[in-house]
């Protein structure tokens, strides 16, 4: 049985991270910290937690888990890290991993030092409608990826935020982003050489980078795009991305999928009809004027993809690995999170180095 300790009791946590233990056979959660009392006993409550603690040192030194999910504000996550690490736990850690990625080294070196695994749950390529896109192309069954393109869109500024997100300036990229900058590595299997980015402030108001535009070059002729949106007008698109390969584009779609359309095909020469309707999301192979299915969701994975990526981390724990290429991996979304905030304040192109290894 494997003894987990959860730091932050907050929304991460009750949506996903205890959700996600809770299917997961041989794990037992032992004890849980958040400074907040009433939020600490009600969760205790619902999720039947045995020990909460108002802070996470006596939490470690009162329990001594064997894992550590860690479920707080970003900011904290290079101080606990190093705290869980030091009391001989491995650690699964929310995104976005650390500021920045000197913060992501040390943890890594406290990692590699005392034989501890770190992972960082960027879950989506876990969720079925991704995975198995990837494994497909992967395969070769659609030829060679060259175009993977990223969107966002909705009404969703800083302001209608009620926790530590309402704070941030850098916001979208960091927060959401390193999902979407994720996915796109993980189509290519690799990391791009190049990283360009404009954050436009339409609204003066908003200091936060609600507008995020860009672009990423990849070795061989392969490029991405992500355009993010968080003061559109237009209808709800949670995470739409389109992958472009030589025999075929698949569109990817993550949050509620609910269209019905008539386009006209050139290669069929006729019309065709598109029905989904689905609350999780989709993946479509579109070629030759047609489109068919490649993977549903009936419902939000969110949890059960977080469950897929904890129960392959505590597989490698048990194993006795101490190969952090998860932890390196995170560290590199880091490092190409603050060259895109580099990018944007300089208004320049910002090269990335060798160094970067892919997961």
């Amino acid at each position: 049985m494997v003894r987990v300790g959860v730091i932050g009791l907050g929304r991460v946590a009750e949506r996903i991270h205890l959700p996600a233990v809770a299917m997961l056979q041989s794990v037992q959660v032992v004890a849980a910290c958040e400074p907040d009392q009433a939020r600490r006993e009600m969760m205790a409550r619902r999720f039947s937690i045995p020990s909460t603690f108002p802070d996470a040192e006596t939490m470690l030194r009162a329990t001594n888990p064997d894992v550590v999910i860690i479920g707080s504000p970003p900011d904290s996550h290079h101080m606990l890290s190093l705290l869980a690490i030091e009391h001989g736990a491995h650690v699964f850690c929310e995104k976005p991993f650390v500021r920045r990625p000197a913060e992501a080294d040390e943890i890594v070196a406290a990692a590699d030092r005392r034989g501890r695994l770190v992972t960082v749950n960027n879950q989506y390529r876990f969720m079925p409608i991704y995975r198995r896109t990837h494994e497909r192309i992967a395969r070769g069954d659609f030829g060679a990826p060259f175009l993977v393109q990223g969107w966002q869109q909705m009404f969703h500024p800083p302001s209608r935020e009620t926790n530590w997100r309402a704070t941030l300036v850098e916001s979208t990229l960091l927060e959401f982003g390193t999902h979407a900058l994720d996915l796109i590595c993980y189509f290519f299997d690799a990391l791009p050489i190049s990283i360009t980015v404009h954050m436009p402030r339409p609204r003066r108001e908003i200091a936060a980078d609600v507008v995020v535009v860009c672009t990423l070059q990849f070795s061989g002729e392969r490029a991405g795009s992500l355009v993010l949106n968080r003061i559109s007008h237009a209808p709800e698109r949670y995470l739409e991305m389109r992958v472009d390969c030589h025999d075929a584009s698949i569109r990817v779609s993550l949050g509620g999928v609910a269209r019905l359309s008539f386009n006209w095909s050139k290669p069929l020469g006729r019309p065709i009809a598109r029905f989904s309707f689905v609350k999780g999301g989709e993946s479509r192979i579109e070629r030759n004027g047609r489109s068919e299915v490649l993977a549903r969701e009936a419902a939000p994975a969110f949890a059960t993809a977080t469950a897929a990526k904890l129960d392959q981390f505590l597989a490698r724990v048990r194993s006795g690995s101490t190969d952090n290429a998860d932890a390196r991996h995170a560290r590199a979304l880091s490092r190409l999170v603050e060259a895109g905030y580099a990018s944007a304040r300089l208004g320049s192109t910002i090269a990335l180095d060798g160094s970067l290894q892919t997961a």
